[in-house]
């Protein structure tokens, strides 16, 4: 009669690694819309680089045009006027975006993510 070794994942080993997996699964949906936020803004800020007389704009007309571009794109929850710095330099207008989000994790636990992007308006 021929002996045969059973092999597979134990309801232990099969628990240990559901466990990993929806860690990083939780961690994933508490990073993946900052990241889109930001992806976001980038493209509303490029968007903005490109259009031409932008530097010629207002400062609170050129937030105004960032904004809403992340509005249209459903990203505007974090991103206000405040954090948007305008500053005129021999090369054109900078528009520098900076901000830092805050997200509950676990318990008091919190992902912090801090984002920071510059343009030149006018190039």
């Amino acid at each position: 009669m021929k002996i045969r070794k059973e092999s597979g994942l134990t309801l232990i080993g099969f628990l240990i690694v559901l466990s990993i997996t929806l860690f990083f699964a939780y961690a994933g949906m508490r990073l993946v819309p900052m990241y889109l936020e930001y992806h976001a803004l980038g493209n509303a800020m490029n968007l903005l680089a490109e259009e031409p007389g932008a530097s010629k704009l207002p400062p609170s007309r050129i937030k105004d045009k960032v904004l809403r571009s992340l509005w249209a794109s459903y990203a505007s929850n974090n991103i206000t006027k405040e954090k948007m710095h305008i500053s005129k330099k021999s090369n054109g207008v900078n528009l520098r975006v900076k901000y830092e989000i805050r997200e509950p994790f676990l318990g008091n636990i919190d992902i912090i993510g801090k984002f920071d992007r510059t343009v030149v308006l006018g190039k």
